[in-house]
């Protein structure tokens, strides 16, 4: 927390020497210390609020520079058109990145996107191992896995003498973690996406 000009002020005072020509008070010498206490203040006050810059998450004045440092979002979003929020989150995820190709890797990179994720992985069935009710699956699907991103589905049911022709049925949203996550996936895997699940 930056200090007052009156904390400032008693500092200096405090670091006076001793004596009767210097230990009067409210003269000429307090108005020149008081007239230094105030610079410092402000320059504390500045350091304190370049203390929140540092965090991408927070920074807005330092945002664009973040963003000129990491260089073009690798997956082409025009980042001008987002919000600042948006913004925020991108580069704080990019500047944090440690890299990893593991399901609590990527979850956790789509949490600091801020889309809550699960991911479910499949294994080829076995005999022995497969019980009825059971999908048969086929060796080689334990290179698949399947992201569920809840939500962004909208379903607008057309119904008869309300709807007109030409209506769309419903509305799909691709969310903007597909490229994120296919970009840091496994080089050997697959990935495919459920969307409006949990």
């Amino acid at each position: 927390m930056a200090r007052l000009v009156s904390t400032i002020l008693q500092s200096l005072i405090s670091k006076l020497p001793t004596g009767i020509g210097l230990g009067l008070r409210g003269g000429n010498l307090d108005a020149v210390l008081e007239a230094a206490a105030t610079p410092i203040a402000d320059i504390e006050a500045g350091a304190e609020a370049l203390m929140v810059e540092v965090d991408p998450r927070a920074a807005n004045n330092f945002l664009a520079d973040f963003e000129r440092v990491l260089g073009p979002d690798p997956c082409g979003r025009d980042l001008g058109g987002l919000p600042v929020a948006e913004r925020q989150r991108l580069a704080h995820q990019r500047w944090t990145a440690t890299g990893g190709q593991s399901i609590p890797y990527l979850v956790q990179l789509a949490a600091k996107l801020g889309v809550a994720i699960t991911i479910e992985e499949f294994w080829p069935s076995r005999a022995g191992v497969l019980r009825a009710g059971q999908p048969l699956r086929a060796e080689g699907c334990q290179f698949v896995f399947r992201v569920h991103i809840p939500g962004l589905v909208t379903v607008v049911n057309f119904k008869a003498g309300a709807s007109r022709a030409g209506q769309s049925l419903g509305s799909f949203a691709v969310s903007a973690i597909e490229c994120d996550l296919r970009r840091v996936k496994p080089a050997h895997t697959q990935i495919t996406f459920a969307y409006g699940e949990a």
